[in-house]
């Protein structure tokens, strides 16, 4: 869709949704733009999204059950969207560019879901999304202390290392955070 502006409910297109589950997602998406998780309700969900309750708890458990597996799908969605997902093991450095350049054309879907005091999930289902890749590639060090340290350390450093230094250039601190987690390849072959 390049050119276009996606709405928030074609974002998810991929998602395999009803046509129920559609309209619970377009309407959570909405209400998600002008209210904090916590302050939306099931009952005036659907009623929004001409849904019966049963419906939606047919779907999902609650509604930190929806925000949750909706934040989940952009982090899939982004690291689907490589061309060279095996990256992460070949070429850690490019994966960890990748990532950041990826989440900014995300940025506004990014915004809705994780706004407020779901704040705190990004880093947590961003390093969910990219195990779940590495140990894709990698199944024999699920469970091995020293590359799920590594992970979490380099997830949460490129991260934060990203977030906390807005003042500068982005595309430069997005190339020097790909330098340092390219130096810490070796410990994670």
């Amino acid at each position: 869709m390049a050119g276009k502006i996606m709405t928030d409910i074609e974002y998810f297109k991929d998602m395999k949704l009803t046509k129920s589950q559609r309209r619970i997602v377009d309407t959570f998406l909405k209400m998600r733009k002008k209210k904090d998780l916590e302050a939306i309700k099931v009952v005036e969900l659907c009623e929004k999204a001409d849904v019966n309750k049963s419906t939606f708890y047919s779907y999902f458990h609650d509604i930190y059950d929806l925000s949750d597996r909706l934040q989940m799908e952009v982090f899939k969605r982004i690291i689907a969207s490589f061309d060279e997902p095996d990256a992460i093991i070949n070429e850690p450095g490019k994966f960890t560019m990748d990532v950041l350049n990826s989440c900014k054309p995300d940025a506004g879907i990014m915004q809705t879901l994780f706004s407020g005091s779901q704040s705190y999930k990004l880093p947590m289902k961003l390093e969910e999304a990219i195990k779940e890749q590495f140990y894709l590639y990698k199944p024999e060090h699920k469970g091995d202390m020293k590359h799920a340290v590594m992970l979490t350390y380099k997830i949460y450093g490129a991260f934060f290392a990203f977030k906390n230094n807005t003042q500068f250039n982005q595309e430069e601190v997005i190339r020097y955070i790909g330098e340092l987690s390219g130096s810490f390849a070796l410990h994670i072959g």
